[in-house]
């Protein structure tokens, strides 16, 4: 059988791969596409773990060093591709299973199966060999399937005939697994085993170098079990694969893996005349046969190589344009040099743009992100700079109808300066994730609202539990107070102590207003209102505040339109922001600004609102107030509107939840920024009151 393999020629062989090519899995042909890169990958050093004891394919010889077929033949891959590799040699079972364990780069010699094709990637094979089975020479023949009936199968653990005797339970036969070919044939010859079934061309190698005896194969031909052998990579490795794909394909093509063949496997195809035993009569008209010859066949292989190459690069550059457009992702390439960048027509009409309305530069590209993401965006850009390669990035970016959509963006630098290390052309995709975030934030708008219910459920009954137990406690307290104070018997003593009860009982009903505020279920009285002017009317209190240690600036914005509110609720909302404001300056000056602005609002833009970030799209009244105070960690930012939580010595912790309680009752929205050293900016939105249409 192997003379029978032998003689097939070199040309038949390379048809046959090419056959096993096609057959390959789908992820090694997407991967051939992206092999057609025109930047040159980066030297790299894989690790190829492989099997030691696997003559004449793989196996370490005398010198302690790695060889055989699968060696040399992966030397010549690596070097055809530019990179280099570490062999990890060592018996199957073990680098089989940390190949599975995602361990190594590369799986150097391991047969195609369709159970192993759902866990890793296999290359285009480089070399099939028929299985055979072996038996004692005195044993009973083996002609059909149905004389393995009742017989002990020795095979490799975890290999190729591992799994086509696992298929077939209808042989009846007894598997025993060894860890090598060796194993098996002498498992064979002491009985523990009736057969073994192996590569022939192996097995038989084995058998001759090894001198065992006593073993011959079988009559019977397993025509649906070969073995074909291939590189392995971990799943989804697809730019690998397609150097080794094209690594495989130009060895072939260059005459290296004839070479490489005939050194450890035997000749393509005999020769039994050779043109030396020839030169003592026609020498003369061989040296011109020859030259023609080899001129004639330089020519059609020079031919055949730039049309193989370019019926490739077509067919590369369609499967590229095919996998983009079912990708639905949008492709870009920056020219940094220039200044330029390339877009795809995906890229715009993901946005709704067409290439007129978008500059094909940087600046045209950032005057769409969200003011929120730019400074993301931009240290990205710096960290680019500084030597990184590869990112990946999530950001807000307008379309062409003023909506936002949430993109992510994933890029490689694939050039750069070789001198300054600057890059200079950087390619990516860009990806519509917005459906995705949208559901992550209705997801966690959803839980925030159940908590914030929860919570707001429990304070809200004790918040009126409190007050009714208060109201009767008080309604005691501040009743006998008043007709104690009536009594003249009184001394100034006792009228002192007795304002003293009637101080603590008012700041005691105090306490529960402001509980029943953040709770949502205070007294309200609501009026149609202007926010300018309850802002005004509040800056004299602010103002003779005596702790007042900072500057208030008001810039407000005239025709604000009404909002409805309740006026003594509004005040008491701006009063506890100055003050927390002028509390943050500390014993320090400071500057506090108050502005008022209608803001047109689109839906989903406030993500991190309270106390819901699902506030409609429409037009809103904001009030902004902040400050050049110390600021906040975010750890304290988290917490600022939990009842009784308070930073300051004196103070209840009551102050800023009932802010949220109001801004709640009257369906606005609250957001915070703070940042230690930088100060902290509250933007209130309020809805106000539908404008009547001006009458012409």
């Amino acid at each position: 059988m192997r003379q029978l393999f032998s003689m097939i020629s070199s040309r038949r062989r390379l048809r046959l791969a090419g056959c096993l090519a096609a057959l390959s899995l789908v992820p090694g042909m997407v991967a051939a596409q992206t092999s057609e890169s025109p930047v040159a990958p980066a030297r790299q050093q894989l690790t190829i773990l492989m099997e030691h004891r696997s003559a004449p394919f793989s196996f370490i010889d005398p010198e302690g060093k790695p060889a055989g077929f699968a060696v040399d033949l992966t030397r010549a891959v690596a070097e055809d591709q530019g990179f280099e590799v570490k062999f990890d040699q060592r018996p199957w079972q073990a680098v089989y299973n940390d190949f599975l364990q995602g361990r190594g780069d590369i799986l150097g010699l391991v047969g195609f199966s369709e159970e192993r094709a759902r866990l890793m990637d296999f290359s285009i094979a480089y070399e099939l060999m028929h299985c055979r089975l072996y038996v004692h020479e005195n044993s009973e023949p083996i002609r059909t399937t149905t004389d393995l009936a009742g017989k002990r199968i020795a095979v490799i653990r975890n290999a190729i005939t591992h799994e086509y005797v696992e298929r077939h339970p209808e042989w009846r036969v007894t598997l025993v697994p060894c860890d090598t070919l060796t194993e098996c044939l002498a498992a064979v010859q002491s009985g523990r085993a009736d057969v073994a079934l192996g590569m022939q061309f192996v097995t038989d190698y084995i058998i001759r170098t090894q001198g065992i005896i006593g073993i011959e194969s079988t009559e019977l031909e397993l025509r649906d079990m070969n073995y074909r052998l291939c590189f392995a990579v971990h799943r989804g490795e697809t730019r690998l694969l397609a150097r080794l794909n094209d690594g495989l394909t130009n060895v072939r093509a260059n005459g290296t893996y004839d070479r490489i063949y005939e050194k450890w496997l035997g000749p393509l195809q005999p020769r039994k005349l050779r043109w030396r035993d020839f030169q003592p009569y026609v020498l003369p008209a061989l040296a011109l046969l020859g030259v023609a010859l080899v001129a004639f066949g330089w020519q059609r292989r020079m031919l055949a190589r730039i049309s193989k190459h370019s019926a490739a690069l077509h067919e590369s550059e369609e499967r590229l344009s095919l996998v983009l457009e079912a990708s639905q992702d949008g492709f870009w390439d920056w020219d940094v040099a220039k200044g330029e960048i390339l877009r795809s027509p995906r890229w715009y009409a993901m946005l709704g743009y067409t290439p007129d309305d978008i500059e094909n530069s940087r600046e045209g590209f950032v005057g769409l992100l969200h003011p929120d993401d730019l400074e993301r965006v931009l240290t990205n850009e710096r960290e680019i700079q500084k030597g990184r390669d590869h990112f990946s990035l999530e950001f807000r970016i307008r379309t062409k109808s003023g909506e936002w959509k949430w993109a992510l963006d994933r890029g490689k630098v694939v050039l750069r300066d070789p001198v300054t290390r600057k890059p200079l052309r950087i390619t990516g995709t860009q990806t519509d994730i917005t459906a995705r975030k949208i559901s992550e934030q209705e997801s966690e708008t959803l839980q925030r609202k159940m908590q914030e219910t929860q919570r707001l459920e429990s304070l809200g009954v004790l918040a009126g539990g409190v007050a009714h137990d208060f109201n009767n406690l008080l309604t005691v307290i501040i009743g006998n107070a008043s007709l104690l104070r009536l009594d003249h018997h009184c001394d100034a003593n006792t009228t002192a102590q007795l304002d003293k009860i009637a101080s603590a009982a008012n700041r005691a009903a105090d306490l529960c207003r402001q509980l029943l505020a953040y709770a949502g279920k205070g007294a309200l009285t609501i009026e149609r209102l202007q926010l300018n002017d309850v802002i005004r009317d509040t800056a004299h209190m602010v103002e003779l505040s005596p702790s007042r240690r900072a500057s208030v600036d008001y810039v407000l914005s005239p025709n604000l339109p009404a909002i409805e509110a309740d006026p003594a609720h509004l005040q008491q909302v701006i009063v506890n922001l100055l003050m927390n404001a002028n509390d943050a300056m500390g014993d320090s000056t400071g500057h506090i600004r108050v502005e008022t602005k209608v803001r047109q609002l689109v839906r989903g833009e406030l993500i991190d609102a309270l106390p819901s970030s699902d506030l409609p799209a429409g037009s809103y009244v904001k009030l902004e107030i902040s400050d050049t105070g110390c600021g906040m960690p975010p750890e304290v930012t988290r917490q600022i509107f939990d009842p009784f939580y308070t930073t300051k010595s004196t103070g209840r912790g009551l102050g800023l939840p009932a802010v949220l309680g109001i801004v709640r009752s009257l369906n606005g929205a609250l957001t915070v920024r703070s940042k230690p050293g930088h100060g902290t900016v509250v933007r209130i939105y309020f809805p106000h009151v539908p404008v009547p249409p001006t009458v012409l």
